[in-house]
């Protein structure tokens, strides 16, 4: 029982290091907590920024099922609640009276005068959208609660209005409120019957009974539109009312009737509202297509037909890939709306209005369009951009981005580089003594050579750079501890025209600068150098690299005498004549004794194209063990790095190939390399990217994969699910004596410890 009670406590500390990077940055930076401006006497907080704080809680609790995500939501959404507009008077511990709209009408909503023709007037006016915003986070919770029995019994017990109540009640009572509130809207609600009622068309106007603001009877812009037909899908969800699929049908009509195709890019194309030809900006454009994406995702169907289809979602998809979307980092500021672009590698455009340009919302297509995702995550993530914008300081943006990650997400950029940097190698070592790693950088424009950390959302320099010439072609770099002095040093391989100076040269770090100590030279200028990489070959305690090159398909084995390299073997590849080695990596693939040798070959032959892992033995003789080929011979395989990416023992292959932009990860099991998953990104974004992986944050145990662009540009991408290392503990604790860890104890006692936790965790025991 001891050492039951023993290892369960273990499993549970492993197990909560795990987390998604969006969601560890959600919790750090105090999202998961009930906001204090939702105890706000002013209805204006609620209209987006306590509403767009409880959508993320929302989207937190159906990504992850973590039930303090929903205990935060039940909190903020009683507090909320108790502030309504008609609800303000029943809890007079908060001092608040009710709130009369400029009719003397007293509603179930939370109304307003900053929005009025003449602002700050007194005459509250309650919108559409607003209401839409609010109670949108509530019929979602509803909704989640209803389709999931496991959940109703679990009980909220942090105070306030629903203090002590199931989740089934504070749901049914969800229904009940949003019910209200939408009632309320019901004479702005308008229809236009023709002959087939499955294809009326519905919307909703702002009121015309001389309210105080602008538009007075005009129909709302589609973006409030959608977001009313948002809380609809949820509303039908949480209570299969057929009204409330009637409604949101009519909904989806009026935007499918006012939105025209564009057949040249297979894109949907719409104006701001159906009273001008007025833009849809970025920023509302993502929340006008989040109701047809709701629609689909749940499945909303009529009478067996779905409302929205995957082709429908699909042009959505093209209104950003192919009409919004220029470049990398490059995009228009609305649909069909090629006159404000910005792009994000230069400050915002002067005089444009920034906030037009934010996107997030956008994301939700990646499940239609797995490149978007990286796409709009580059740019959240672009200095230019996260400047003016701050996205990681709205918990919405951060939702989204932890909601559709993937396997890797960029945490790091640097975009001034300039487009003929023509990038040669990039390799991670541990060049300043610290726990982390650096990375050190190799272009050709000028034989620039520098070594390089994250630091902050950029990097910066760790030692001073070191220039030769352009001249050198150089064709990679590796990084290891050559010298058994236990910090690490660079080899640079160069493919130069003069025999005297082509070779691998060997450089360390000495008072802060990149030295030259030695090299090896006087090879064939025609060997076609394709890189360098750098591990534990042959027994001896210190690294040892190889170099690769196309002539005669050979690899080299270096290993060190002392500080002086030295040949130990020349390995000729059985590779096809027609074949070209595009890139060589290396790692510990297996989790045990020494490192392998990762070879990208592009071939014509298609059985021939792939990936090729070796082994090498003292002597320094390579022997292939496993491969993964078949491919196909358009693949164009030019990114590869070998590294722990999930941060669970031996190492993994991500390689890239420019024909679709995909990184592909690989796994080796025995003699058999096995695809792992993949990741999607726009072709130009990934275009000839050169990479290689490091433990940039010795805090976790995953290593981070750097990337070199051809524009120019660096990013650094974490793993989507971080591994952090074990905390360490002042004290030994026996879990049998006097009691169970407090770590533990907690942890049973928490309403999201249930059945289904306890089996994963004996299963792993």
């Amino acid at each position: 029982m001891k050492k039951f009670f023993t290892i369960l406590a273990l499993l549970f500390v492993i197990k909560s290091y795990a987390q998604s990077y969006y969601t560890d940055l959600f919790d750090s930076k105090g999202y998961a907590v009930v906001p204090l401006n939702s105890t706000s006497s002013n209805q204006l907080e609620f209209s987006w920024i306590v509403s767009a704080h409880m959508e993320a809680l929302a989207l937190m609790y159906e990504k992850t099922h973590d039930v303090k995500y929903a205990n935060v939501l039940i909190g903020t959404i009683g507090n909320v609640i108790d502030r309504r507009d008609d609800l303000r008077e029943q809890t007079p511990s908060l001092g608040l009276s009710n709130i009369s709209d400029y009719r003397d009408s007293i509603g179930p909503a939370w109304s307003t005068d900053n929005y009025n023709t003449t602002p700050g007037d007194g005459k509250a006016y309650a919108h559409v959208v607003h209401s839409a915003n609010i109670t949108y986070p509530m019929a979602k919770f509803a909704a989640i609660v209803q389709k999931d029995p496991t959940l109703h019994h679990l009980k909220y017990t942090l105070g306030g209005r629903y203090n002590d109540m199931t989740f089934k009640a504070i749901s049914d009572d969800l229904k009940q409120k949003v019910k209200e509130t939408i009632d309320y809207h019901a004479g702005q609600w308008y229809t236009e019957p023709n002959s087939n009622a499955n294809n009326i068309i519905g919307y909703y106007k702002d009121r015309n009974d001389n309210p105080p603001i602008d538009n007075a009877g005009e129909i709302l812009p589609f973006n409030m539109q959608s977001s009313m037909g948002r809380v609809l899908v949820q509303m039908y969800l949480a209570t299969d009312n057929p009204d409330y699929l009637t409604q949101l049908n009519q909904i989806a009509n009026f935007l499918k009737a006012n939105t025209s195709f564009n057949t040249n890019l297979g894109s949907n194309s719409w104006t701001y509202w159906k009273t001008s030809t007025l833009r849809e900006d970025i920023s509302h454009g993502g929340l006008t297509i989040s109701f047809p994406h709701e629609c689909r995702k749940y499945n909303i169907s009529r009478g067996g037909t779905l409302i929205y289809t995957d082709s429908d979602m699909q042009a959505y998809v093209n209104t950003l890939t192919k009409d919004i979307y220029k470049s990398p980092l490059y995009i228009n500021n609305g649909v069909s709306y090629p006159n404000s672009p910005w792009n994000l590698k230069y400050p915002h455009p002067v005089g444009e209005d920034v906030s037009t340009y934010t996107c997030f919302q956008w994301t939700s297509l990646s499940e239609y369009d797995k490149k978007i995702y990286q796409l709009l995550a580059e740019m959240q993530t672009a200095e230019n951009y996260y400047t003016p914008l701050t996205p990681e300081n709205f918990p919405l943006v951060v939702a989204y981005l932890a909601y559709y990650e993937n396997l890797i997400v960029p945490v790091n950029t640097e975009h001034g580089w300039g487009s003929g940097s023509d990038w040669r190698g990039a390799a991670s070592g541990n060049f300043d003594g610290d726990n982390a790693n650096e990375f050190v950088i190799i272009r050709n424009y000028d034989g620039m050579i520098g070594t390089m950390e994250p630091y902050g959302k950029k990097f910066h320099s760790v030692t001073n750079d070191k220039y030769y010439s352009g001249q050198y072609d150089w064709r990679g770099v590796a990084a290891g501890d050559f010298f058994g002095d236990s910090k690490s040093e660079i080899i640079a391989l160069s493919n130069h025209s003069d025999p005297n100076n082509n070779g691998a040269y060997i450089l360390k770090i000495e008072n802060n600068n990149i030295v030259e100590h030695t090299k090896s030279i006087g090879w064939d200028a025609q060997s076609d150098w394709v890189g360098a990489a750098a591990g534990n070959f042959i027994t001896g305690g210190k690294d040892d690299f190889i170099a690769v090159k196309n002539l005669n398909k050979e690899v080299l084995v270096f290993n060190f005498n002392g500080a002086t390299p030295q040949l130990v073997h020349t390995n000729a590849l059985n590779l096809p004549v027609n074949s070209k080695i595009t890139a060589v990596a290396s790692g510990n693939l297996d989790g045990v004794g020494k490192d392998e040798i990762v070879l990208l070959v592009d071939a014509e032959d298609n059985m021939q194209n792939g990936i090729y892992v070796y082994n090498i033995d003292d002597n320094g003789i390579m022997t292939k063990i496993a491969q993964s080929t078949g491919w196909g011979s358009g693949s164009e395989w030019r990114g590869l790095a070998v590294g722990n990416l999930d941060g669970n023992g031996a190492d993994e292959i991500l390689a890239h190939r420019n024909f679709d932009g995909d990184y592909k990860v690989f796994k080796l099991n025995g003699n058999i390399l096995g695809t792992f998953g993949a990741e999607s990104f726009p072709v130009l974004q990934t275009e000839d990217n050169i990479m290689c992986f490091g433990n940039f944050d010795s805090s976790s145990q995953n290593d981070e994969l750097i990337t070199l662009r051809k524009d120019g540009g660096i990013v650094m991408f974490s793993a989507a699910q971080i591994v952090k290392n074990p905390l360490q503990f002042n004290k030994q604790s026996d879990p049998c004596q006097n009691e169970v860890p407090d770590v533990l104890f907690s942890f049973l006692k928490s309403a999201s410890y249930n059945n289904e936790e306890s089996k994963e965790m004996v299963s792993v025991r």
